[in-house]
Protein backbone atom coordinates (compact mmCIF):
# COMPACT_ATOMS: atom_id res chain seq x y z
CA UNK A 1 0.00 0.00 0.00
CA UNK A 2 2.87 2.38 0.86
CA UNK A 3 4.48 1.71 -2.52
CA UNK A 4 1.20 2.45 -4.29
CA UNK A 5 0.83 5.75 -2.42
CA UNK A 6 4.46 6.67 -3.19
CA UNK A 7 3.95 5.83 -6.86
CA UNK A 8 0.84 8.00 -6.96
CA UNK A 9 2.61 10.94 -5.37
CA UNK A 10 5.59 10.53 -7.68
CA UNK A 11 3.28 10.53 -10.70
CA UNK A 12 1.43 13.55 -9.27
CA UNK A 13 4.66 15.56 -8.95
CA UNK A 14 5.75 14.61 -12.47
CA UNK A 15 2.30 15.51 -13.81
CA UNK A 16 2.43 18.90 -12.07
CA UNK A 17 5.70 19.53 -13.87
CA UNK A 18 4.05 18.89 -17.23
CA UNK A 19 4.84 15.21 -17.75
CA UNK A 20 2.10 13.94 -20.09
CA UNK A 21 3.03 10.29 -19.55
CA UNK A 22 2.59 10.67 -15.79
CA UNK A 23 -0.74 12.37 -16.39
CA UNK A 24 -1.89 9.51 -18.61
CA UNK A 25 -0.69 7.00 -16.01
CA UNK A 26 -2.74 8.70 -13.30
CA UNK A 27 -5.79 8.63 -15.54
CA UNK A 28 -5.38 4.93 -16.32
CA UNK A 29 -4.73 4.09 -12.69
CA UNK A 30 -7.84 5.79 -11.30
CA UNK A 31 -10.42 5.83 -14.10
CA UNK A 32 -12.10 2.54 -13.09
CA UNK A 33 -12.57 3.51 -9.45
CA UNK A 34 -13.76 6.99 -10.45
CA UNK A 35 -16.35 5.50 -12.79
CA UNK A 36 -17.44 3.03 -10.11
CA UNK A 37 -17.85 5.73 -7.46
CA UNK A 38 -19.38 8.19 -9.90
CA UNK A 39 -22.07 5.64 -10.80
CA UNK A 40 -23.20 5.74 -7.18
CA UNK A 41 -23.98 9.44 -7.54
CA UNK A 42 -25.12 9.75 -11.14
CA UNK A 43 -26.94 7.20 -13.27
CA UNK A 44 -26.33 8.93 -16.59
CA UNK A 45 -23.22 7.24 -17.98
CA UNK A 46 -22.56 9.89 -20.62
CA UNK A 47 -22.78 12.72 -18.10
CA UNK A 48 -20.44 10.84 -15.79
CA UNK A 49 -17.88 10.19 -18.52
CA UNK A 50 -18.04 13.82 -19.66
CA UNK A 51 -17.63 15.02 -16.06
CA UNK A 52 -14.56 12.84 -15.50
CA UNK A 53 -13.06 13.97 -18.80
CA UNK A 54 -13.74 17.57 -17.86
CA UNK A 55 -12.15 17.00 -14.45
CA UNK A 56 -8.91 15.71 -15.99
CA UNK A 57 -8.81 18.55 -18.51
CA UNK A 58 -9.24 21.04 -15.67
CA UNK A 59 -6.50 19.55 -13.51
CA UNK A 60 -4.13 19.42 -16.49
CA UNK A 61 -4.76 23.08 -17.29
CA UNK A 62 -4.38 24.05 -13.62
CA UNK A 63 -1.53 21.63 -12.84
CA UNK A 64 1.02 24.24 -11.84
CA UNK A 65 -1.27 25.79 -9.25
CA UNK A 66 -2.63 22.57 -7.76
CA UNK A 67 -1.93 22.04 -4.09
CA UNK A 68 0.11 19.14 -2.75
CA UNK A 69 -1.89 16.10 -1.72
CA UNK A 70 -1.24 13.10 0.50
CA UNK A 71 -3.65 10.95 -1.53
CA UNK A 72 -4.22 11.40 -5.25
CA UNK A 73 -7.22 9.07 -5.14
CA UNK A 74 -8.83 11.15 -2.38
CA UNK A 75 -8.17 14.37 -4.32
CA UNK A 76 -9.79 12.95 -7.48
CA UNK A 77 -12.80 11.51 -5.62
CA UNK A 78 -13.46 14.78 -3.81
CA UNK A 79 -13.15 16.78 -7.03
CA UNK A 80 -15.46 14.40 -8.91
CA UNK A 81 -18.03 14.39 -6.12
CA UNK A 82 -18.04 18.19 -6.05
CA UNK A 83 -18.50 18.42 -9.83
CA UNK A 84 -21.35 15.88 -9.88
CA UNK A 85 -23.19 17.54 -7.02
CA UNK A 86 -22.76 20.94 -8.65
CA UNK A 87 -24.09 19.52 -11.92
CA UNK A 88 -27.11 18.00 -10.17
CA UNK A 89 -27.94 21.25 -8.40
CA UNK A 90 -27.57 23.18 -11.60
CA UNK A 91 -29.92 20.88 -13.47
CA UNK A 92 -32.40 20.19 -10.64
CA UNK A 93 -32.21 16.49 -11.41
CA UNK A 94 -30.91 15.01 -8.19
CA UNK A 95 -33.96 12.87 -7.52
CA UNK A 96 -33.74 11.36 -11.00
CA UNK A 97 -29.99 10.78 -11.07
CA UNK A 98 -29.21 9.55 -7.57
CA UNK A 99 -29.66 5.88 -7.03
CA UNK A 100 -29.01 3.15 -4.52
CA UNK A 101 -25.36 2.34 -4.00
CA UNK A 102 -26.30 -1.30 -3.56
CA UNK A 103 -27.63 -1.53 -7.12
CA UNK A 104 -24.12 -1.30 -8.54
CA UNK A 105 -21.94 -3.34 -6.21
CA UNK A 106 -19.07 -5.13 -7.86
CA UNK A 107 -18.53 -8.84 -8.34
CA UNK A 108 -17.80 -10.84 -5.16
CA UNK A 109 -14.17 -11.41 -6.06
CA UNK A 110 -13.41 -7.69 -6.04
CA UNK A 111 -15.52 -6.66 -3.06
CA UNK A 112 -13.55 -6.37 0.19
CA UNK A 113 -16.61 -6.07 2.40
CA UNK A 114 -18.39 -9.02 0.79
CA UNK A 115 -15.21 -11.06 0.94
CA UNK A 116 -14.83 -10.23 4.64
CA UNK A 117 -18.39 -11.07 5.55
CA UNK A 118 -18.91 -14.22 3.53
CA UNK A 119 -15.32 -15.38 3.99
CA UNK A 120 -14.75 -15.54 0.23
CA UNK A 121 -17.51 -18.07 -0.32
CA UNK A 122 -19.29 -17.87 -3.67
CA UNK A 123 -22.79 -18.20 -2.28
CA UNK A 124 -25.13 -16.18 -4.48
CA UNK A 125 -27.80 -16.23 -1.80
CA UNK A 126 -25.46 -14.70 0.77
CA UNK A 127 -24.27 -12.04 -1.65
CA UNK A 128 -27.87 -11.21 -2.51
CA UNK A 129 -28.70 -11.07 1.19
CA UNK A 130 -25.92 -8.55 1.84
CA UNK A 131 -26.83 -6.39 -1.15
CA UNK A 132 -30.48 -6.37 -0.15
CA UNK A 133 -29.50 -5.31 3.37
CA UNK A 134 -27.34 -2.47 2.02
CA UNK A 135 -30.28 -1.29 -0.10
CA UNK A 136 -32.19 -0.81 3.15
CA UNK A 137 -29.65 1.73 4.42
CA UNK A 138 -30.05 5.45 3.87
CA UNK A 139 -28.27 6.94 0.84
CA UNK A 140 -25.66 8.50 3.16
CA UNK A 141 -25.07 5.17 4.91
CA UNK A 142 -24.74 3.45 1.54
CA UNK A 143 -22.18 6.03 0.45
CA UNK A 144 -20.27 5.55 3.69
CA UNK A 145 -20.17 1.79 3.13
CA UNK A 146 -19.03 2.33 -0.47
CA UNK A 147 -16.22 4.70 0.51
CA UNK A 148 -15.07 2.79 3.60
CA UNK A 149 -15.14 -0.78 2.36
CA UNK A 150 -15.20 -0.68 -1.43
CA UNK A 151 -12.84 2.24 -2.02
CA UNK A 152 -10.71 1.77 1.08
CA UNK A 153 -10.79 5.31 2.43
CA UNK A 154 -10.16 5.89 6.14
CA UNK A 155 -12.78 7.52 8.35
CA UNK A 156 -10.63 10.65 8.40
CA UNK A 157 -10.51 10.80 4.59
CA UNK A 158 -14.26 10.22 4.35
CA UNK A 159 -14.80 13.10 6.78
CA UNK A 160 -12.87 15.37 4.43
CA UNK A 161 -14.61 14.04 1.34
CA UNK A 162 -18.14 14.47 2.74
CA UNK A 163 -17.43 17.63 4.78
CA UNK A 164 -18.29 15.86 8.03
CA UNK A 165 -16.39 15.71 11.31
CA UNK A 166 -14.44 12.56 12.15
CA UNK A 167 -16.68 11.45 15.00
CA UNK A 168 -19.81 11.75 12.86
CA UNK A 169 -18.24 9.52 10.21
CA UNK A 170 -17.16 6.97 12.82
CA UNK A 171 -20.68 6.95 14.27
CA UNK A 172 -22.21 6.58 10.80
CA UNK A 173 -19.93 3.66 9.92
CA UNK A 174 -20.75 1.97 13.23
CA UNK A 175 -24.50 2.57 12.90
CA UNK A 176 -24.48 1.35 9.29
CA UNK A 177 -22.85 -1.91 10.29
CA UNK A 178 -25.26 -2.30 13.21
CA UNK A 179 -28.21 -1.79 10.86
CA UNK A 180 -26.81 -4.41 8.50
CA UNK A 181 -26.45 -6.79 11.44
CA UNK A 182 -30.11 -6.31 12.35
CA UNK A 183 -31.27 -6.78 8.76
CA UNK A 184 -29.27 -9.92 8.09
CA UNK A 185 -30.74 -12.76 10.15
CA UNK A 186 -27.80 -15.09 9.80
CA UNK A 187 -25.43 -16.05 12.67
CA UNK A 188 -22.34 -16.24 10.43
CA UNK A 189 -23.02 -12.77 9.01
CA UNK A 190 -23.71 -11.34 12.46
CA UNK A 191 -20.43 -12.64 13.86
CA UNK A 192 -18.44 -11.35 10.90
CA UNK A 193 -20.09 -7.94 11.09
CA UNK A 194 -19.36 -7.65 14.80
CA UNK A 195 -15.71 -8.52 14.22
CA UNK A 196 -15.54 -6.07 11.32
CA UNK A 197 -17.11 -3.38 13.47
CA UNK A 198 -14.64 -3.95 16.32
CA UNK A 199 -11.70 -3.66 13.92
CA UNK A 200 -12.63 -0.38 12.25
CA UNK A 201 -14.75 1.65 14.67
Amino acid sequence: MLLQITDDLSLWLRFKNGDKEAFAALYQKHIISLLAYGHKLCNDQEILKDTIQELFIEIWNARQSLAKTDSVKFYLFKALRYKLIRFEKRNHAQARSLRSVADLLYSPASDPIEASIIDRESSNSRIAMLREAIKGLTLRQQEIIQLRFYQGFTNEQIAGLLDMNYQSVSNLVYNSICRLKKKIKNPAFTTALLVLCSLIC
